[in-house]
């Protein structure tokens, strides 16, 4: 395995509280997610809807983020799939928009269970998706835990490139690269992206003003088409957006019998570059990072 080449991003990192101010819904979508895994963990016959609605009541009772997703469909905006290290075939999905990805009542695993959780609720005073994605393994299979940090450290060594004066396009350059040199692949599909695949893309804000407890069709209209993406041909500068998510899907180019591991970090790189790597505390609770 190639030899990693992250530097230490202690600048983009100041303060939990500067990470949380870039995207605040993504602080309480993080903990919600964080503590239905403390609540459901060890449970029998937990299913990934009684997961999604768990995480979706804590969502909802901060009362600060809509009731629903932009992301829609799947139903609410959110997506929970649940594989395990011997068939990850669950979490080698397309789209969460596909409806063979919507919430089943497959049961966890405890002891070999990977969680992949998704959730497009919008904060109701910034106007900011909090957009959040993060792929967890909650059992022993040493292998399956360095995969994960193998996927952790390319996400943080893209991010360690990042300049504000770059164009996209050479972001997606840059990361296809460090996927190659690592043996993975790991583009995201979107189908509002008319190349189809990208590692990430803008986050639109919706006028700054209290948004309802549900969105209307014209704002998730708004959120979904506002988008522009981290694709090869991407002709705009990282610093001309407010901020923009990082989300390659990682896969083993080579193994199947991998799972796709997507980590959703949201950047800003304006001035400084700011990075808010709340989809990483799952792992870090679970000892894999």
């Amino acid at each position: 395995m190639p030899t990693s080449s992250f530097k230490v991003l202690s600048r983009e990192f100041p303060t939990p509280a500067a990470r949380d101010e870039l995207n605040k819904g993504r602080r309480i979508i993080a903990e919600a997610f964080c503590d239905t895994l403390r609540t459901l963990r060890g449970r029998t016959e937990v299913t990934e809807i009684e997961f999604r609605d768990h995480w979706h009541k804590l969502i909802a009772a901060s009362e600060e983020m809509t009731w629903d997703g932009w992301y829609s469909p799947p139903q609410t905006g959110m997506a929970v799939l649940f594989a395990t290290g011997t068939d990850p075939s669950r979490v080698h999905f397309r789209t969460f928009r596909d409806p063979g990805s919507f919430v089943s009542c497959k049961v966890i695993d405890w002891s070999d269970g990977i969680i992949l959780g998704y959730a497009s609720n919008v904060h109701r005073k910034t106007g900011l998706p909090g957009d959040f994605a993060t792929t967890v393994y909650v059992g022993k299979n040493r292998r399956l835990i360095e995969y994960f940090q193998r996927a952790r450290a390319l996400c943080r060594d893209i991010i360690s490139t990042i300049d504000g004066s770059m164009l996209a396009g050479e972001l997606h350059s840059i990361a296809l690269d460090a996927l190659t040199e690592r043996g993975l692949g790991g583009t995201t599909h979107s189908d509002t992206d008319p190349d189809g695949h990208n590692i990430g893309h803008s986050l639109p804000r919706l006028p700054v003003s209290p948004v309802s407890i549900t969105l209307r069709s014209d704002q998730i209209h708004v959120l979904r088409t506002g988008r522009q993406f981290v694709r090869k041909d991407g002709d705009w500068k990282l610093d001309s957006v407010e901020q923009f998510t990082i989300e390659p899907q990682v896969v083993a180019k080579d193994d199947p019998s991998l799972p796709k591991i997507m980590l959703h970090y949201v950047v800003r790189a304006r001035q400084d570059v700011l990075v808010c790597d709340r989809c990483e505390d799952p792992l870090a609770e679970l000892e894999i990072i």
